[in-house]
């Protein structure tokens, strides 16, 4: 009998309890749990326990503004950053509503402490930022903007250690080497160098020339922008690059074998661009010795051997006659010495590691050649009277009518002319010229 007694006792109060619970309303019950909250939970560093949403997106506006007062500098490896801790873009509202997600709890659970959590501030994702450190190619970029997003989300130092990649194991093979005289004429080579040197090329990364030297390139003329991007095209050619832009030099240069050099200009937006295709990261390293370039590229695993092969078909030049009445009768004069031309064709003979063996076309050039010209004395030695009467009789006999069709055997309109033949310069119409190619040029 007690025993039941007991049993509705308690069956009461459980009753009691529960329209207690129904009856308080729910705000007042989480408003009870904020101030049952345990002390201490943070959200990138900023204590937020016992506030509201609104309190917490103020307290966190007011020490981000704090923050970002500051640059964020990276450095390591000898080479540095900054930062302007104004791109950093920073997600309150997210970083509030996984709060609540972990520290709130069902009202009923009323009487239970809640969690102590210390969260980061959620940062969105930056692409500039991470295009930023990725220029300094001693770096791990991924690492490294890992490195800065999390000291930021904690509204820690703005000092962040960059992950400086081990180029030792990068060093295991060389793919490929190129040694080159530097010319007299290119200028800025060591400068060039010294923004090339150490460069790592990730799997499927682009590497564009005038991109990578873009603050460097006013340091070198022309020639020495053409003669490092040739040595690097040279290079690269022996490794598992393909070739995305590519454009020759108008005339061969006196370095590398023909079809093998590149030509350069930001202004007409001609660029050297390739891709690394390959399964691993590519090292380029570029050392001067003294007056000598030479450029390696370096892998941790050799994937092929590679064979570069250059067909070479000669063109002829053109022989180019001027004809003067200056010069004595019978002289000429040597205007322009000739050269051949050349159709120059590069292919690629890979070998991988199977033995499977494949011929690919890298390029088909063209170096026009350069005319012979040769001035002439036009005076030609007079004529006596017999000889005039020679010519008009010839004349007479090549206009006979032999075969009776009523036409002449022989029409003089017909002759042709050689266009290789022109009059002395004082005889040019106004205005008109000879090109270096010995053509006459009319305005």
């Amino acid at each position: 009998m007690s025993y039941i007694k007991s049993h509705k006792v308690f069956t009461f109060i459980l009753v009691i309890v529960a329209m207690v619970c129904l009856l308080i309303p729910v705000h007042y019950l989480k408003v009870f749990a904020d101030e049952k909250q345990a002390n201490g939970s943070t959200i990138g560093g900023v204590a937020v326990s016992g506030l509201n949403d609104r309190e917490i997106k103020d307290v966190l506006e007011k020490r981000i503004n704090e923050w970002r007062s500051e640059p964020v500098m990276i450095s390591g490896g000898g080479e540095e950053i900054r930062i302007d801790s104004q791109d950093i873009q920073f997600d309150i509202e997210s970083s509030i509503k996984n709060y609540r997600n972990l520290v709130d709890q069902p009202f009923y659970l009323f009487w239970k402490s809640e969690k102590v959590v210390h969260i980061p501030i959620h940062i969105k994702e930056n692409a500039d930022l991470k295009e930023q450190i990725s220029y300094i190619t001693s770096w791990d970029s991924e690492e490294t903007y890992q490195r800065v997003i999390i000291q930021a989300s904690y509204l820690k130092s703005h000092k962040v250690e960059a992950k400086v990649t081990d180029f030792t194991q990068l060093e295991n093979e060389r793919i490929g080497l190129t040694i080159e005289q530097i010319p007299e004429n290119a200028k800025g080579v060591k400068a060039l160098v010294e923004g090339l040197d150490g460069y790592v090329l990730q799997p499927n990364e682009t590497f564009s020339f005038l991109s990578v030297l873009e603050n460097l390139s006013d340091s070198a003329n022309t020639e020495g922008l053409n003669f490092v991007g040739s040595m690097i095209y040279n290079t690269v050619l022996q490794g598992n690059v393909d070739i995305l832009e590519r454009h020759p030099q108008n005339e061969l240069p006196n370095y590398l074998q023909p079809g093998l050099n590149v030509f350069v200009d930001a202004f007409s937006e001609k660029d050297f661009q390739f891709v690394n295709v390959s399964k691993y990261p590519y090292l380029l390293k570029l050392t001067v010795e003294g007056e000598k370039l030479k450029v390696e590229l370096f892998s941790s695993i050799k994937e092929m051997t590679v064979e570069l092969s250059v067909a070479q078909e000669s063109i002829a030049p053109r022989i180019i006659n001027r004809y003067s009445k200056k010069l004595p009768m019978g002289t000429s004069k040597l205007i322009q010495e000739g050269k051949a031309g050349l159709r120059v064709t590069v292919t690629r003979i890979v070998t991988m590691d199977n033995d499977e063996q494949k011929v690919e076309e890298v390029s088909r050039d063209y170096y026009a050649p350069t005319n012979r010209i040769v001035l002439n004395s036009s005076i030609q030695p007079e004529t006596s009277i017999e000889d005039e009467e020679s010519t008009s009789n010839s004349k007479n006999i090549e206009n006979l009518d032999l075969n009776g069709d009523g036409l002449p055997d022989y029409d003089h309109s017909n002759d042709s002319h050689d266009e290789n033949v022109y009059n002395d310069d004082d005889d040019l119409p106004p205005g008109s010229y000879y090109d270096k190619g010995g053509n006459l040029v009319t305005s």
